[in-house]
């Protein structure tokens, strides 16, 4: 037999007998450093009837052990610590093979260890391999047990079928999400919310909104100033869901704006039907808000918004109100500036395209923001901006730009009768004509019923310009002698009721200057 001695740190010593050439034994870092040696023992027989024992004694052997820790190895006669390959575990060890794959992981004791795929699962440590879930339940990677599947909750330990109108989009034991508002499922085990349809309202981008009705109020127009908006929109009367059903009358429209990038400045309002504007007011200058209108039934149900960005200009910024075409040759030009402007001592207006004037229209002055651009090209667009000039020659921010296209060389539709594509400035009294729908005939009369207006050298009658008192045409030809000219007096028409041609009167200036009636 052998006999095993291990000599402890602190001087003992263990014997041990044994009949193998392999031992395994336990010794703990605590107790190191460790001496061991074997004893062999060997029997000599001489003759039949005698023999002895004759001993062999190993050399000894030094051992130092130390503890690496949990998810480490080595630490075995002076081998530095390693970590555990990824994803396996152990208690300390001192070679590769104590470390174990993990739970949710399967491989080799020693690595390397994969997750367990999905819809499987390893709830202990080792080697062993990864189990399929059970019916109606399911796991992502690396999963120690299985959840309900997408689609079914835990009730009483078992997966159940989210019911109508609920769904469910994650593997976990969590409850089904009841759809939002307005919206139902077809069916039992949804697992998105884009199966949750919008019942009146068309559906969006994933359902996340439904509305109770479809219609929704279409923004036509805003004005922006400084630090206030006005939206404008075309009312409702009724609502009607996404198949054409009338759901309702409007009883009034929530006005919602917010600063963007900041969701706590923002605010809501109510308007009672039948408004198409409103101004909101006590904005920041020179900064974008999003601002959305939404129509209401008598139940303070809401449609879809109608949404626009809109960005409040600099308080030294001029707006400009309009610009006008007032023949074919000549726009005319009307701005705005904020009234706490200081230092301010005139303006620059500037005018692009083909045939503008080279350099900015510059004059002092802060009364005056109207001005007439002369010398332009026919049916031709130009873009114009304003900006301020202040004390000392320094200039501001200029205007949002604004384009205008000039007048055909020939008016469209044709001026007959000696008409001429000519606006004289204030030809009439309502000052804000334009933006309440009012039309410019090429004549010069400003056309609109809710004003008196002064039509360009004719009458005013029954809302429009009269062609009635225009000039005739005057043609001149040569005539069949070739020595005099023959001329052609064409009267105006239509002539209006109330009127009649009495007679011509034909006037020749001669190269002297003299005339001839």
């Amino acid at each position: 037999n052998y006999e095993l001695i291990i000599i402890f740190g602190n001087g003992t010593e263990q014997t041990t007998i044994v009949n193998s050439t392999e031992y395994t034994v336990s010794l703990s870092a605590i107790n190191s450093p460790y001496t061991i040696r074997a004893v062999t023992r060997f029997t000599i027989v001489e003759h039949s009837n005698s023999s002895f024992v004759f001993e062999a004694q190993s050399e000894s052997v030094s051992l130092t052990l130390s503890s690496c820790g949990s998810n480490m190895f080595g630490g075995f006669n002076g081998s530095v610590c390693v970590s555990c390959p990824d994803n396996s575990v152990n208690e300390g060890g001192y070679t590769i093979g104590s470390c174990e794959c993990g739970a949710g992981y399967t491989g080799q004791d020693g690595g390397p260890c994969v997750a367990c795929t999905e819809d499987t699962y390893k709830a202990v440590i080792g080697n062993s391999s990864c189990q399929p879930c059970p019916n109606k339940t399911g796991s992502i990677r690396g999963s120690t047990s299985c959840s309900c599947a997408n689609g079914y909750e835990l009730i009483a330990d078992n997966c159940a079928a989210c019911g109508r109108n609920y769904y469910k989009n994650t593997t976990s034991n969590a409850t089904c999400t009841q759809c939002p508002t307005y919206s139902n499922t077809t069916g039992s085990a949804s697992t998105s919310l884009s199966d949750c349809e919008c019942t009146f309202s068309v559906d969006n981008a994933n359902n996340s909104s439904c509305y109770a009705f479809q219609s929704t109020p279409v923004i036509v127009n805003t004005t922006r100033l400084f630090t206030w908006v006005v939206i404008f929109w075309e009312p409702l009367s009724s609502v009607l869901d996404r198949n054409g059903n009338n759901r309702g009358l409007v009883f009034g429209y929530s006005v919602a704006y917010q600063l963007s990038g900041d969701p706590n400045n923002s605010e809501s309002n109510n308007v009672p039907a039948g408004t198409s504007f409103y101004n909101i007011t006590d904005l920041q200058n020179e900064s974008q808000y999003i601002i959305s209108v939404s129509a209401f039934n008598s139940d303070f149900n809401m449609g879809p918004p109608a949404t626009i960005s809109v960005t409040t200009l600099s308080v030294d910024r001029p707006i400009i109100d309009r610009v006008i075409a007032y023949s074919n040759s000549v726009i005319g030009v009307e701005w705005t500036i904020s009234s706490s402007v200081l230092n301010l001592v005139g303006f620059n207006v500037y005018v692009t395209g083909v045939g503008a004037p080279q350099n900015s229209i510059s004059f002092n002055g802060t009364s005056n923001t109207f001005i007439n651009i002369t010398d332009l090209l026919a049916s031709t667009t130009y873009t114009v901006t304003v900006s301020t000039v202040f004390d000392g020659g320094q200039e501001g921010n200029l205007s949002p730009p604004e384009t205008v296209t000039t007048l055909d060389a020939v008016c469209t539709p044709s001026c007959p009768f000696g008409g001429v594509c000519i606006v004289p400035p204030n030809t009439c009294n309502c000052s804000s004509l334009i933006s309440t729908g009012g039309s410019v005939d090429c004549y010069g009369g400003r056309v609109n019923s809710s004003c008196e207006c002064t039509c360009y050298d004719g009458l005013f009658v029954g809302g429009s310009c009269s062609d009635a008192l225009y000039g005739p045409i005057v043609l001149v030809s040569p005539s069949s002698n070739g020595r005099d000219v023959n001329v052609t007096i064409q009267p105006p028409s239509p002539v209006v009721s109330s009127a009649s041609i009495v007679n011509y009167e034909l006037i020749i200036i001669l190269g002297n200057g003299t005339e001839q009636t």
